[in-house]
C-alpha cells in the first residue's frame, strides 16, 4: 500500500519535463503496483466485444393470445378496458339501460366498443381469459352476434373439435368443422354466417332462430336456397330433418315469394302492396265555381260544363 501510496502521484501528476507515457510505464514497473492492479479488477469495466448480447425480454402480448398473434395486438386495448364486477341488482340495472355490456357473468364493457364484427368477436375471447384454447370457435347465437350486433346473447357458445369443457357461462358443443364453416374474423374463428344459420336450426329454440334468420336474410348473409343446399348435404347431422321444415317457417322460399311479392327498389322481394280501389269523384251539387280561367257550374244528375 506505501508503494501504492508512493505511485499514485506519478500517476496524477508526473514530475515536469517527464512525458507522461514514460511516467506511467515507470509506476506500473513495480511488481507490487502490478500486483495489486491484478488482484482487484476495475468492476465497471465493459464486456468483452466478443460476448454476445443479453436477449430481449419479450413483452407480452395479452388476451386471445390462444387463437393467434393478430388477435391478441388488436384485443389490447379491449382487454384494457374489461370491467369485472359482481352480479348485483345494480349491474343488472346498468346492463338493462344499455350502460354497460354483460359478455359473461362478472365481466362487462362499455357498448360503444363493440361497433364492429372484428371488436365483438375479440370481445369474447377477451372476456375467456385464460380459459380461451386455440380450437375454440364462436357459434350459434353468439355467432350472430358477431356478425349483427345487438346485444350478446346469454350463454356464449362455441364449437369445438376437441373435448368439450365446463366453463361458467359457456356452452361448448362437440363438432367437425371444416375450413368452408370457419371465417377468421380479426384472427378469431367464427362459424360463417351459413354454418351458423344452420347451427340457429338445429340447436335454438325456433322462437330465437327465426329473428336471427330473418336478420341474417335481411343483411344479405344468407338465402333460403343456399341453406336448404347446406341442410341437404348435412346427412346423418342430429335435428337436420326437423331444421329443414323449420327453415320454411322461418324463411319463405324464392319461388313463393315471387307470387306474393314485388320487387322494391333495392332489387330484393318485398310484400305486394294491395292495389288501391280507384277513387270515387262525387259531383259537385248546387255550387258555382268562379275564378279567372274557370267558371263551372254542375248539377247532381248533370256532368261539369265549362264555357
Amino acid at each position: 500500500m506505501e508503494t501504492l501510496a508512493a505511485a499514485a502521484p506519478a500517476l496524477t501528476a508526473p514530475a515536469p519535463g517527464v512525458p507522461v507515457d514514460a511516467a506511467l510505464r515507470g509506476a506500473l514497473a513495480d511488481p507490487v503496483l502490478r500486483e495489486l492492479l491484478t488482484d482487484a479488477p476495475a468492476q465497471d469495466a465493459p464486456p468483452p466485444c466478443d460476448r454476445p448480447p443479453p436477449p430481449a425480454r419479450l413483452r407480452p402480448i395479452g388476451l386471445c393470445a390462444a387463437w393467434s398473434h393478430h388477435a391478441a395486438e388488436l384485443a389490447l386495448p379491449l382487454g384494457a378496458e374489461l370491467q369485472r364486477w359482481e352480479e348485483t341488482p345494480t349491474t343488472a340495472a346498468m346492463v338493462a339501460r344499455g350502460e354497460i355490456i354483460r359478455l359473461l357473468p362478472g365481466v362487462f364493457l362499455p357498448p360503444d366498443l363493440l361497433g364492429t364484427s372484428v371488436r365483438r368477436a375479440l370481445a369474447l375471447g377477451c372476456a375467456l381469459g385464460e380459459h380461451l384454447q386455440s380450437h375454440h370457435v364462436i357459434a350459434g347465437r353468439s355467432a350472430a352476434w358477431v356478425h349483427l350486433g345487438g346485444r350478446p346473447p346469454a350463454p356464449l357458445e362455441l364449437l369445438s373439435p376437441a373435448h368439450r369443457g365446463i366453463l361458467a357461462g359457456v356452452v361448448q358443443r362437440h363438432a367437425r368443422l371444416v375450413p368452408g364453416d370457419i371465417d377468421t374474423v380479426g384472427g378469431a374463428p367464427v362459424t360463417t354466417p351459413r354454418r351458423t344459420a344452420s347451427d340457429l336450426l338445429r340447436f335454438s329454440p325456433e322462437a330465437i332462430a327465426r329473428p336471427l334468420l330473418r336478420r341474417l336474410e335481411r343483411a344479405g348473409l344468407v338465402e333460403h336456397e343456399e341453406l336448404r343446399a347446406h341442410l341437404h348435404r348435412l346427412h346423418r347431422h342430429p335435428g337436420v330433418q326437423e331444421a329443414r321444415e323449420r327453415l320454411d317457417r322461418a324463411l319463405t322460399p324464392l319461388t313463393a315469394r315471387s307470387d306474393t311479392a314485388e320487387l322494391d327498389g333495392t332489387g330484393r322481394c318485398g310484400p305486394r302492396r294491395a292495389l288501391e280501389p280507384p277513387s270515387t269523384v262525387w259531383p259537385l251539387t248546387g255550387m258555382r265555381l268562379e275564378g279567372p280561367l274557370i267558371t263551372a257550374r254542375s248539377e247532381r244528375n248533370g256532368p261539369l260544363s265549362s264555357p
